[in-house]
């Protein structure tokens, strides 16, 4: 019987060979070192060459194929093995966003802690950015000692490039000029690589006094605000109060996901009169205290404090509301994802175990606990959508009545589940947190969880260029994630449920379409859930 982790890493792997099927192995493969992988037991015992030894995993090409297996999980027998990292040493750092570090980190490391039966001490030092965390085993043993530094997201990456981290956060992707500064360390683009992790999703919000009426703002109106051509809340119907805006530094991850979303793409800036604050709580108190003012920080602090959140009205009307269901499905204009970073090669190893930690089911109540959005699934149906159908059959230039027809009566009866599938822009490769979409809703199948539904995979696209063709492109889409979902089922899995892909082409966009933010919103998969042939609620 292979041990728990070499037979997670086994089925694993096995999910990733027939996703690659076919793919060559290299031409100088004969010049690869043999090696032997066993298991502490020594039950088990792999031979074949190393194609690769990186993030902590070896690759072989053995008589079973391609295999990537866990080095926490065997021993590498022979002088050829690669060289282990030393560990005798508990110390590792976590360096990057404020917004990941603060809470959410510490959080989950006080999950593994438990997991591993560890105790879990965080030390806060003179540096409010700088705070050790202690994970010591029953024995009294020290087991890690986590450097958390928490600067914001671009100190992420100088701090993988020194060496000094050992995961690096960041509350958005890493942009090329994050691959600027570590490429002068040898270390490659990170973006779509196994050093890219997704830990999670938040979003910025809007936030005004409690009594403030006003409770959405078009993106034009928040340009006008933080540019400064709108001064009084009086213009907008929320009393004649004068317009106090808040704001962070230039090196905030936050500030730059507003003004890169409604701000700067009118062509407007930020004023340089506006409050700036460089911690979140004390942004929040100053927006409690002052009848006119407004501000914006992760959803993760606003949900916690008595503050007005403003949905986002989109300039085709669509109002984008800061809930947990268009979090989950990154419906919301102003939603983002929370990375991990990693750079290639040896990795520290409970470094690496706690990073695979947070990805796990176990995982999910801390990070919910935590008040960001958990992965845990919630249904929608398609009644309680509203202003979205309301708006696709008034608005839409190109509506097809009968097609929403065909929606409306195939919808009608199934309840929408929050995850999409979205692709790579221009390519037909699923992005990497549809990957890891796709493996959990393939485990949640193995598991029975949908035994006797059917699992519809309904395709959407944007409106540009021909309707009917867009709509080709969507059920493209949705036979997609079909075929990559199906090929890695088991055959009574496959069994156990209906995978019927469909499409709806341009209906029920999320976002106005007018920019490529938007467009990108709608172009997605996503996953209802119906009973066979009925229209029975499965409330």
């Amino acid at each position: 019987m292979l041990s728990k982790r070499l037979d997670t890493s086994l089925r694993a792997l096995a999910m990733a060979t027939a996703v690659a099927a076919g793919a060559a192995i290299p031409a100088n493969a004969q010049d690869k070192p043999t090696i032997e992988l066993r298991t502490p037991d020594g039950t088990i015992s792999v031979t074949g060459e190393l194609m690769e030894f990186a993030d902590g995993y070896y690759v072989v090409r053995s008589n079973l194929g391609m295999l990537r297996l866990d080095s926490r999980s065997v021993d590498c027998i022979g002088v050829l093995c690669p060289a282990a990292f030393p560990t005798n040493d508990p110390n590792f750092g976590i360096y990057g966003s404020r917004t990941v570090g603060t809470t959410l980190i510490p959080n989950l490391l006080r999950g593994y802690a438990k997991s591993v039966g560890a105790s879990y001490e965080i030390i806060p030092t003179e540096e409010p950015a700088e705070r050790v965390v202690r994970l010591t085993n029953p024995d009294g043993s020290l087991r890690a000692q986590i450097d958390l530094q928490t600067r914001g997201s671009g100190s992420a990456f100088p701090a993988l490039a020194e060496g000094v981290a050992a995961i690096g956060v960041a509350d958005r992707r890493m942009k090329d000029s994050d691959v600027a500064k570590i490429a002068a360390a040898g270390i490659p683009d990170l973006r779509d690589t196994r050093g890219e992790t997704v830990l999670g999703v938040d979003g910025i919000v809007l936030i005004t006094h409690p009594d403030n009426p006003v409770r959405n703002l078009s993106s034009d109106e928040v340009a006008r605000i933080f540019s400064g051509e709108i001064t009084n809340w009086l213009e907008l119907g929320g009393g004649n109060y004068p317009i106090t805006v808040n704001s962070f530094g230039e090196g905030s991850g936050d500030r730059a996901v507003l003004l890169d979303a409604l701000v700067r793409p009118t062509g407007r800036d930020e004023k340089q009169d506006v409050i700036r604050w460089s911690a979140y709580q004390d942004l929040v108190d100053a927006v409690m205290a002052d009848r006119g003012g407004i501000g914006y920080v992760g959803r993760w602090l606003a949900r916690t404090n008595d503050v007005n959140l403003l949905d986002v009205r989109e300039e085709c009307g669509l109002l984008s509301p800061p809930t947990d269901f268009r979090m989950k499905i990154e419906g919301y204009s102003l939603s983002r994802r929370l990375y991990a970073y990693t750079r290639p090669g040896l990795m520290h190893p409970e470094a690496r175990a706690f990073l695979d930690w947070t990805l796990t089911k176990e995982a999910q109540p801390y990070i919910k606990e935590a008040h960001f959005i958990d992965r845990e699934l919630e249904r929608m149906r398609l009644e309680d959508m509203g202003m979205m159908l309301v708006h696709t059959a008034a608005v839409e230039p190109d509506f097809n009545g009968a097609q929403y027809s065909n929606m409306m009566q195939q919808l009608r009866g199934a309840d929408r589940l929050s995850v999409s599938f979205r692709f790579n822009s221009g390519s037909s490769v699923l992005d990497v947190e549809s990957i890891r979409n796709i493996q959990e809703i393939g485990d949640r199948i193995e598991a029975g969880e949908f035994e006797g539904f059917e699992l519809m995979l309904v395709g959407f696209a944007d409106s540009i260029g021909d309707q009917a063709r867009n709509t080709q492109l969507a059920m493209n889409r949705a036979l997609a994630v079909r075929e990559i979902l199906a090929r890695n089922l088991s055959s009574r899995a496959l069994r156990s449920i209906d995978l019927v892909p469909v499409s709806y082409g341009e209906l029920l966009p999320l976002s106005c379409n007018g920019d490529d933010a938007g467009r990108a919103r709608n172009r997605r998969v996503e996953l209802w859930l119906r009973l066979p042939d009925t229209r029975t609620s499965l409330r």
